[in-house]
């Protein structure tokens, strides 16, 4: 599950035995332990202010597990389907590091390396990489397309991810490794600063797992997790923006998303809501922004068709869920 931790560091290197302690409950690092001492990390990487790693768990697939340094906090992220905060998994790649850095292979020399390749050998070894993995595609195009012709190609890529009409949940393991691609890409930019092509790629994401979730079987709540990752990312950037304006427009969306969102991918918008509004101070804004739809919701009781219709309940639970969050927002103010 993603979550944030509050350590201040300057580098991953300076963090220490009782900054991660810190982090899990005793029984959580404990497991997490004994995960690395029986061998589950593995491809262990670093690059930059970034370690990934995969985990062996106790389904047939690995999880993984990120864990970026980002303005001097830690944030990590794992597909496991824990949603108390931290998990073991997290724990076991974060011991690893602290006891046995050498076993993540730092991708900055790999970066070296390629750098100083001839155009022919460097093909070569892409083409290689397809062949591995398939989705290393993905990874290609994002780099390589020029960044006005990105919305298109995302757009159509969403199409093609989200194409069966089921998705079990096993596939949806796989469904989650394409996705990461893209919020990983969208990360990237926004670290460098480009943060409307970071929301250009990161939307788009957003909008497909809302509209296709109820398509798949995430019993293991892998994609909600997911969802709540990408959400994450959505609130890291919108702060960024100088006008007062777009910042309230990208609330707006989240609100949007909010009221279209099923199966429990609501309530991780519901807590995103609560969480940015308060961060940015908006709660005057957003609770009047949830009032003018509870207005209108109210408004289509209407014209609507007998009570206990399918449509009677949908907008009477949309009016429950509107409430529901204006209770939390005003709560905070």
């Amino acid at each position: 599950m993603p979550a944030s931790a509050p350590p201040a560091l300057r580098d991953l290197k300076s963090l220490t035995d009782e900054q991660v302690s810190e982090l899990f409950e005793d029984r959580i690092m404990e497991r997490g332990i004994k995960y690395f001492e029986q061998g589950r990390i593995l491809r262990p990487f670093v690059y930059r202010d970034s370690i990934m790693a995969e985990c062996q768990g106790t389904l047939p697939e690995n999880y993984y597990i990120r864990v970026d340094l980002r303005g001097g906090n830690m944030v990590a992220s794992c597909t496991c389907p824990y949603a108390l905060g931290y998990c073991k998994h997290i724990a076991a790649v974060l011991y690893g590091w602290l006891k046995k850095p050498g076993m993540f292979k730092d991708l900055g020399q790999s970066e070296d390396l390629l750098k100083k390749m001839d155009k022919g050998p460097l093909v070569e070894t892409i083409i290689d990489m397809i062949k591995y993995d398939p989705d290393v595609v993905y990874v290609i195009n994002l780099r390589l397309l020029p960044r006005p012709e990105l919305p298109g190609f995302v757009e159509r890529e969403m199409k093609n991810i989200f194409s069966e009409e089921f998705v079990d949940y096993l596939n949806v393991r796989e469904i989650v490794k394409k996705l990461d691609i893209f919020r990983e890409y969208a990360s990237d930019i926004y670290q460098e600063g480009d943060i409307g092509t970071a929301m250009v790629v990161l939307r788009p994401v957003i909008e497909a797992i809302i509209d296709n979730y109820t398509n798949l079987d995430d019993t293991d709540g892998l994609m909600r997790n997911f969802f709540a990752a990408v959400m994450d990312l959505y609130g890291d950037i919108i702060p960024n923006y100088r006008m007062e304006g777009e910042r309230r427009r990208f609330m707006n969306q989240a609100l949007e998303w909010y009221m279209l969102a099923e199966w429990g991918l609501e309530r991780v918008l519901r807590n995103f809501i609560r969480k940015e509004t308060e961060r940015l101070k908006e709660q005057k804004f957003m609770v009047n922004s949830v009032e003018l739809r509870l207005a209108d919701y109210k408004k289509s009781f209407i014209t609507m068709g007998p009570k206990y219709s399918e449509e009677y309940e949908y907008v009477e639970e949309r009016l429950e869920r509107l409430e529901g969050l204006r209770a939390d927002i005003k709560g905070h103010i």
